[in-house]
Order: structure tokens, then sequence, then C-alpha cells
């Protein structure tokens, strides 16, 4: 409240406008911004499963290979949760 407070005192003696009004935009278009970009991939998964997809496929390949046994396999794979 202070800072409004002191933005409409420098409105009174000063006269202008425009510094209260680009404060309420940014605050305002920083908050539309981020419901656009929200709104525009919903769906994306989050960066953790797809990782975590991905590294099961490596662990399950180097045991299909013969690089890992099965229970270094099931070891790994645990520590991936």
């Amino acid at each position: 409240m202070a800072l409004l407070s002191q933005m409409f005192r420098t409105v009174a003696i000063t006269g202008r406008t425009d510094t209260v009004n680009a404060w309420f935009a940014s605050r305002q278009g920083g908050r539309w911004a981020e419901q656009t970009v929200r709104g525009a991939f919903p769906n994306v998964p989050p960066h953790g499963q797809a990782d975590r997809a991905r590294k099961l496929r490596e662990l399950t390949e180097l045991r299909e290979r013969g690089v890992i046994t099965d229970a270094e396999f099931q070891e790994l794979r645990a520590g991936l949760k």
C-alpha cells in the first residue's frame, strides 16, 4: 500500500499519470502473457517424466546387450523413481 501511496502522491504533485499506467500495465501484461503461454501448451509432460522414460529405455538396451545384469538393471531402475 505504501508503494501505491507514493505513486498517487507523485501523480498529485507532478500531474503525470504515465508512471502509474505503466506500472499497472506491466503487472497485467505479465499475468496475461503467463496465462497465454500456459494455455498454448496444456499437455506438455513435465521434464522429469520424459527424462525418466529415456533413461529406462537406455537401461533396457544395456540389459539386452548384456552390459548389465538383471540384478543391476533392477537396482538402477529402482533408483530412477
